[in-house]
């Protein structure tokens, strides 16, 4: 009982997304499921020609053929024309009725009997039509006991002969179930941007480790990718703005996009012997989005043909990201089983939508995907919750340490003439921070300086005013430092600056800072700076200081006055 209900406590927020997840799903599909009218069976016959007169149409001088709707039928290789038709009754459903059904990539033509009454697309041949299009056509009291036909063209052989959600109803009908579709999308879309919003103002608020800064980021760019997926599933972007085409390609190109982003995130977030596997399987699917994308622009079609085969690798690919985050140890790595919550949601999902959209198992206008982002608030909360937790502790730890640091204070760890610490602390410092940051996952670096021309202030001035230049140089420093930092004087004028939390890119910029004040405050005395950071449990305290030295060197040969890092020397 006590295992019960400690699992249900850690587990609260998945478990209620699994319940609104299902029940949103369930009542979705029952409100907007549209099955085959087994009133109206369709027929179809072949085009003669790949671009058919549009207004030369007999409709008795074609052979009609059964099939099995809402499956396309059966046609040649070689076909990419053909009729498809209903035989609507004479009754009072059909007077004052109208005609909705959906296309991909395809021209098409209307007819009632043999008059032709709608068209889409270029029948010119000079472009490919593309673009998922709803098409809605009054019929008035056109349509009872005549026969409809709808002419299909394409060159997407994967589309030949597809028609989905033909529906001949009332206009207020057709406005209610397209309007509770596009809200269900929109739905989707407004809480995948929420939580863009929400995660941006979270990292740029709070100062992250790197590991969870990185999650976040590959997070949203998740989420984007899902909103942007999203616009290509509803028929209110193409109505609103037009250009279904673009709508289409940004579609598939997000189909594309989301694997990439998704194992970015499991990357951070699963256990390190993990870490190859997860890197392996993003490389493929870099490679293919890629690849697709190349062929894309050089008017290859890559994304669509590339489908069939890339949802089998998706597949086959995510199960092998759900075992590295159900393999993770949780209590190392907690955010692996809201990960693979989430993960399981999306592929569950997209089945449906491959099985619905390619093979097409069921009927419909909702795209069952979408709902998936609801799986990623329990990953997304768990982030933050951690996020605050690592902040509270922080604070603890940062606490804990100024009171160490303030106990230890005496004089034998301490430099006469600064009050900074002697270069007997740096070791005691380095082991502190590079404890934290092995632990923590905590970022620290180093800064080596000095003062230039320091020989000339003695020479000129004497050793009493150099003295007091120390002091100065160390009094104004000790007014911009904090308990991040550890302040030591490593040696006649060179100083040495420890900065828990700084990565090489905020100390730079803190040392920038530092040699600005010193400049301005100094009357003209000035310091030159070198910057290293920390790169794991295998870096040592003489590699940090051999590094910051060579980089000091440079902003020797720079002019100095000037802050160097260990990255100019690498790129040198």
């Amino acid at each position: 009982m006590m295992k019960l209900r400690t699992f249900l406590q850690d587990n609260a927020a998945a478990l209620l997304c699994t319940v609104a997840l299902a029940a949103i799903c369930i009542i979705s599909w029952r409100l907007l499921a549209a099955p085959p009218d087994r009133q109206l069976p369709p027929t179809y016959a072949l085009a003669d020609t790949t671009s058919p007169m549009l207004r030369d149409f007999r409709a008795d001088a074609l052979d009609w053929q059964s099939y099995d709707y809402p499956v396309p039928p059966p046609l040649p290789t070689d076909a990419s024309a053909v009729y498809l038709s209903w035989e609507i009754p004479y009754s009072s459903r059909f007077m004052n009725c109208n005609l909705l059904f959906t296309t991909t990539n395809q021209d098409i033509a209307v007819y009632l009997d043999d008059d032709f009454l709608y068209r889409y697309g270029d029948w010119s041949g000079r472009t490919e039509t593309r673009g998922r299009t709803i098409h809605y056509i009054p019929l008035d009291n056109k349509a009872a006991g005549r026969r409809l036909t709808i002419l299909l063209h394409t060159t997407d052989m994967g589309r030949r002969g597809s028609i989905d959600d033909f529906e001949i109803d009332t206009t207020t009908q057709f406005m209610k179930n397209i309007s509770f579709a596009d809200a269900i999308y929109i739905s989707a879309l407004s809480i995948a941007l929420a939580m863009i919003a929400f995660l941006s103002l979270n990292l740029s608020w709070h100062a992250l480790q790197d590991i969870h800064r990185r999650a976040l980021i590959y997070l949203i760019a998740f989420l984007a990718a899902f909103a942007l997926w999203t616009t290509g599933n509803t028929s209110l972007f193409p109505r609103l703005f037009g250009m279904p085409a673009l709508w289409w390609e940004l579609h598939l190109a997000m189909i594309y996009a989301l694997p990439v982003c998704w194992a970015l995130v499991v990357r951070e977030i699963v256990a390190p012997q993990y870490h190859a596997r997860v890197k392996n399987i993003l490389h493929i699917f870099v490679g293919i989005f890629a690849a697709a994308t190349l062929a894309e622009l050089i008017g290859r079609n890559a994304y669509s043909s590339m489908l069939p085969f890339y949802n089998v690798l998706i597949f086959s690919s995510d199960l092998i990201l759900i075992h590295a985050l159900v393999r993770s140890h949780w209590a190392y790595h907690p955010a692996c089983r809201y990960a693979a919550f989430g993960l399981i949601a999306f592929v569950a999902l997209s089945i449906f939508d491959v099985l619905h959209w390619e093979h097409h198992l069921f009927t419909g206008i909702l795209s069952m995907a979408v709902f998936s982002v609801y799986a990623m608030v329990p990953l997304i909360l768990h982030l933050i919750r951690i996020q605050m937790m690592e902040e509270a502790t922080l604070e603890r730890q940062n606490e804990r340490l100024s009171q160490e640091l303030a106990a230890s204070q005496d004089a034998a760890k301490r430099d006469f003439l600064t009050g900074c610490y002697n270069r007997h602390q740096l070791d005691v410092g380095f082991a502190q921070f590079s404890t934290l940051a092995h632990e923590r996952g905590f970022r620290f670096s180093l800064a080596l300086f000095d003062i230039d021309h320091f020989k000339q202030v003695n020479d000129t001035h004497g050793h009493l005013a150099g003295d007091q230049v120390l002091r100065d140089i160390a009094a104004i420093i000790h007014d911009e430092i904090d308990r991040r930092h550890i302040f030591i004087r490593y040696g006649g004028d060179e100083f040495i600056l420890l900065g828990l939390h700084y990565d090489l890119e905020a100390m730079t910029a803190f040392c920038e800072r530092l040699r600005a004040i010193l400049e301005e405050r100094m009357g003209g005395v000035t310091l030159s700076f070198g910057i290293s950071t920390w790169h794991g449990g295998c870096d040592s305290l003489p590699g940090l200081i051999a590094r910051a030295d060579r980089a000091l060197y440079r902003s020797k040969e720079k002019g100095r006055n000037s802050v160097s890092t260990e990255s100019e020397i690498d790129a040198a």
